[in-house]
């Protein structure tokens, strides 16, 4: 089943989502925040020496080839942890394809600028993630009763 988030313009300039999340979208949700300065992640991924990014609440892996998200939030504040690692090995996360994360970055650059009045984040049955922002498929997936259940994971 797809699942999806919307994210909506706040007056500070950023974007709150609109739903309740679980931890795939919680690691998700924090690439279009102000955890990353625009064209950060791009760098990153271009750069073949850097294995991995991130801030307090998320860690982001070149992992075999794919892209892993983790999400930290869980641990914010948690002190009884000796390293990243030892939070990694407990953190929930979303792996998905390097070329999908570009495609999606490449997208976000543009919707950084644009800003859009509403933002679908969509994770596809395969993990393949799309940023919608068309009106008409907006309201196809709202149609299609793809919402988000924060109960199921």
């Amino acid at each position: 089943m797809k699942l999806y988030i919307t994210l909506l313009p706040m007056k500070t300039g950023g974007y709150r989502v609109a739903e309740s999340v679980d931890y795939r979208f919680a690691a998700i949700t924090k690439l279009f925040g102000y955890d990353f300065r625009s064209g950060e992640l791009l760098a990153w991924l271009d750069d073949e020496k850097k294995e991995s990014i991130g801030s307090e609440w998320i860690n982001i892996e070149k992992e075999r080839g794919k892209i892993v998200l983790y999400d930290l939030s869980p641990f914010f504040g948690d002190d009884s942890y000796s390293s990243i690692n030892s939070m990694l090995e407990e953190a929930e996360s979303f792996e998905m394809s390097v070329e999908n994360f570009r495609e999606v970055l490449q997208k976000w650059e543009e919707l950084r600028t644009s800003r859009p009045d509403i933002i679908l984040i969509v994770i596809h049955e395969d993990n393949h993630l799309s940023l919608e922002i068309d009106p008409s498929v907006i309201q196809q997936y709202q149609d299609a009763g793809y919402a988000f259940d924060s109960n199921k994971k």
